[in-house]
């Protein structure tokens, strides 16, 4: 239980750690689905019962909701074709698996008993705490949506002239929470929006012509998962060296409460 625990521990500092790096906010959405087996390794007593469906799933669902980011260097999914009824059906069975998840380590002890179960009903005390889990969900099936799409990629080139990197949210306003990363460019009349990672748009934003080696995905998503250009690489290397120093420094920190935490306290 401590190695499980201490795995946990470092996972969750490298989906922060990588949050910090990138901008992509979705790596520390991924401690949901570790916030119960980490309340079940510090909880754990002599006796306690282990529920092993409850981390098969969490492990699971962490592993594909993180395929759906893993080694993405910039994303446009506004070519991507919607499917509603495929995204409705994904979101009902991710929501069965994240609350089920949830409601276990409730009642096993693993993390504070917010819904009551075992008490008397209380549809407030019961429903409350389902609203950050339905937002949650939304953006693991998002998540999902996208790892689907990346099962299989057809590799193509996109040549894009009259490029421009800015910093914005969502619905494109420069102001706002959910601020990220976007490139827009041009090819044959047709307006791409890119979203990047903190790196990439380092690389990138000086530059207003671009030919990307870029990934179709099944339902129409285009990715693009190197950025190999020397000159590009050597825009960013200055913040790179710092973040690698400090992302040691801290794993180490984090490292060193972990072996207190599980086995010296």
């Amino acid at each position: 239980m401590e190695w499980l625990g201490f795995a946990t521990l470092i996972t969750a500092y490298g989906c922060v750690f990588t949050t910090a790096v990138t901008g992509r906010k979705g790596w520390i959405l991924l401690l949901g689905w570790l916030i119960p087996i980490f309340g079940m390794t510090v909880s754990f007593q002599t006796g306690m019962e282990i529920n092993g469906l409850m981390v098969l799933i969490c492990l699971g669902m962490y592993f594909i909701c993180r395929r759906g980011m893993v080694d993405v260097k910039m994303w446009n999914i506004r070519q991507r074709k919607k499917h509603n009824l495929l995204f409705a059906l994904l979101y009902a069975v991710l929501f069965v698996l994240l609350f089920y998840s949830f409601a276990q380590a409730q009642i096993q002890g693993y993390l504070l008993n917010l819904q009551g179960w075992g008490g008397e009903w209380d549809i407030w005390r019961m429903g409350l705490p389902l609203l950050p889990l339905l937002w949650l969900n939304h953006m693991y099936t998002r998540m999902v949506y996208t790892a689907i799409d990346r099962l299989y990629c057809k590799r193509a080139e996109l040549k894009l002239l009259s490029c421009r990197c800015f910093i914005a949210n969502e619905r494109g306003t420069e102001k706002g929470i959910n601020q990220g990363y976007y490139l827009e460019g041009i090819q044959n009349g047709v307006t791409y929006h890119f979203r990047l990672t903190r790196r990439s748009y380092l690389m990138l934003r000086k530059e207003n012509k671009l030919r990307l080696q870029t990934e179709t995905g099944l339902l129409g998503g285009i990715y693009v998962t190197d950025l190999g250009h020397p000159e590009w690489l050597k825009r960013a290397r200055r913040v790179e060296r710092r973040d690698a120093k400090l992302g040691m420094v801290l794993l180490l920190v984090v490292m060193l409460f972990g072996i207190w935490f599980y086995w010296l306290r």
